[in-house]
């Protein structure tokens, strides 16, 4: 297949190279261009590459929306070819200079080699303050954290990237559990995209097809009633206290989620955290230490 075969043109300035990570492409001068994320590793570098290069277009600057390896693993090898610059929100700068700080917050300790690849863990690169690329080129910048604690999207005229804020209904339906870093914040960045969307021609997630806004509309609110479903379901499993590693995989079962690697039990135990911690501060769940063991309770009334 040929690079511009892999192209799809939303408008006259917005392009969409489809991928297991979608990534876009905004041009800006007729002769450069932003790049929005980059895929998982070389390959993905090389194809975006290949793709914007077939179009005549240098790379002026890449944008991360966030941190996580499967949208920055392009990141190095564009850099070298292109001489382009990388930027992102300071919440998720450190993590793409050092990406080896995934793994570890992950696992909770430095990361064993079995976690250090790709798919935790990219080639690092310097990264600056994407307020300085904001002023200079025609995009705007729509604050989505959740995912991450600095994810965003991007919008340029009628077309918006939506990063990882919401996933596809076919990833809803067969993991249960969306990956959030902090699902409250999560939630009110899905609330807040139900009012946006309709004001664009074309919505972009990172993962799955372009949509309109109103199929964008309902993959959010499938998204919303995922979560609403795992909030109560986490409530309903904690008649009075429970061991949380116990909990967490009691939850994966009822869900039906089976595990096949450290690092995807790793996410799943993460974002079911999320929703732990969403919860006692909502003061609907404690957590403490018996029997040196981490404890989930229903506060006494």
């Amino acid at each position: 297949m040929r690079p511009e075969q892999r192209l799809q043109r939303l408008s006259d300035s917005v392009y969409v190279i489809p991928g297991r990570t979608n990534t876009g492409v905004l041009v800006i001068d007729g002769r450069e261009c932003v790049i929005i994320d980059t895929g998982i590793d070389e390959d993905s570098g090389r194809r975006i590459f290949n793709t914007v290069k077939s179009l005549g277009l240098g790379i002026r600057a890449i944008v991360n929306t966030h941190h996580h390896a499967d949208h920055i693993g392009g990141n190095a090898l564009i850099i070298k070819r292109s001489g382009a610059i990388a930027y992102a929100t300071p919440e998720d700068r450190p993590f793409i200079e050092r990406p080896v700080l995934e793994p570890l917050y992950l696992f909770g300790a430095f990361p064993p080699r079995s976690l250090r690849t790709k798919l935790l863990e990219a080639e690092g690169v310097p990264v600056r303050d994407l307020e300085e690329l904001r002023g200079e080129v025609g995009f705007d910048v729509v604050p989505l954290p959740g995912h991450t604690m600095g994810m965003v999207g991007i919008s340029m005229g009628k077309v918006l990237f939506t990063a990882d804020s919401f996933f596809p209904m076919q990833v809803i339906q067969r993991y249960g559990v969306p990956y959030h870093l902090n699902v409250g914040l999560a939630l009110e960045s899905l609330r807040k995209l139900l009012d946006l969307v309709g004001k664009y021609d074309y919505v972009v997630p990172a993962h799955g097809g372009v949509l309109r806004p109103q199929e964008a509309v309902d993959v959010i609110n499938a998204n919303v009633n995922a979560i609403t479903r795992l909030r109560d379901l986490i409530l309903n499993n904690v008649s009075d206290s429970m061991v949380l590693e116990e909990l967490v995989v009691r939850l994966l079962s009822l869900l039906g989620v089976g595990i096949d690697s450290p690092h995807n039990y790793l996410l799943n135990r993460s974002a079911i955290l999320s929703y732990i911690t969403w919860l006692a501060d909502d003061g609907l769940l404690s957590i403490s230490v018996v029997g040196n063991r981490l404890v989930v309770s229903r506060p006494r009334r």
